[in-house]
């Protein structure tokens, strides 16, 4: 009984990955004059996003945190070649003000352009993890909260508008330890738990608009988040 159960598990999923390899990823989707708003595009998956929706033909609107991060991207942007245009600004998802700042502006961008936004990708994100609960208080929650949590609750309550507009989509990128727990991970974990169970609902809620709300869960990749010199700085802001 269970051999057939494991065997019948196995068909499933190997059936799965074949329909979507060969049938599913090979649907062509044009994109192209397409505008998609994406926040984190200082580095890691936001500035590669941004990149290689560029050479796809989309138009990004990237927002950044910091000015180096819209003049370096800037300079990348103008090498790719695919008729689209970049926009970059910046913003603070953690602010309210600077958030809604960023949204008067990409409305602005589509007005001139006379087009849509398609979709906003929330990628902006903090690697909250400091160490053993006991070395944490209620602040290293509150500051994974509010970036990994509220910041993209703060950009869906200023977007969305625009996304209902041209019934588009919402793509949040979560992880791995919205799913699993661990050891040592408290502030983040608690914070990516809550965005999933945020974009489940607005999940639903947003059915009746025709917008779809995606979440992308990546495990463990080689982005400035993981790098040696960030974990030691964590660590460090921690008072013992």
């Amino acid at each position: 009984m269970l051999l057939s159960v494991a065997l019948w598990a196995v068909y499933v999923v190997v059936g799965y990955f074949l329909l979507k390899r060969f049938v599913l990823e090979q649907i062509y989707i044009n994109y192209r004059g397409k505008y998609v708003f994406i926040t984190g595009c200082d580095s890691g998956f936001g500035r590669l996003l941004a990149l290689k929706l560029l050479s796809m033909g989309v138009n990004v609107i990237a927002g950044c945190y910091t000015e180096y991060g819209c003049e370096d991207l800037n300079k990348c942007g103008t090498r790719i070649g695919g008729g689209a245009r970049l926009y970059t600004l910046q913003i603070d998802i953690t602010s309210d003000q600077s958030v809604a700042k960023a949204q008067a502006e990409v409305e602005h961008i589509l007005h001139d352009q006379k087009a849509q936004l398609h979709g906003i990708v929330n990628n902006a994100g903090v690697f909250t993890i400091f160490g053993p609960d006991d070395w944490c208080s209620t602040n290293e929650y509150l500051a994974s909260l509010n970036v990994n949590t509220l910041g993209a609750v703060r950009v869906c309550h200023n977007f969305l508008p625009l996304i209902k507009k041209s019934k588009g989509r919402v793509v949040t990128m979560g992880s791995t330890a919205g799913r699993l727990h661990g050891l040592y991970v408290g502030p983040y974990v608690t914070a990516k738990f809550a965005v999933e169970a945020y974009m489940d609902c607005l999940r639903l809620e947003m059915r009746p608009f025709d917008v779809s709300v995606h979440l992308l869960e990546p495990g463990a990749f080689k982005t400035e988040l993981l790098s040696e010199a960030a974990q030691h700085a964590r660590v460090n802001k921690v008072p013992f």
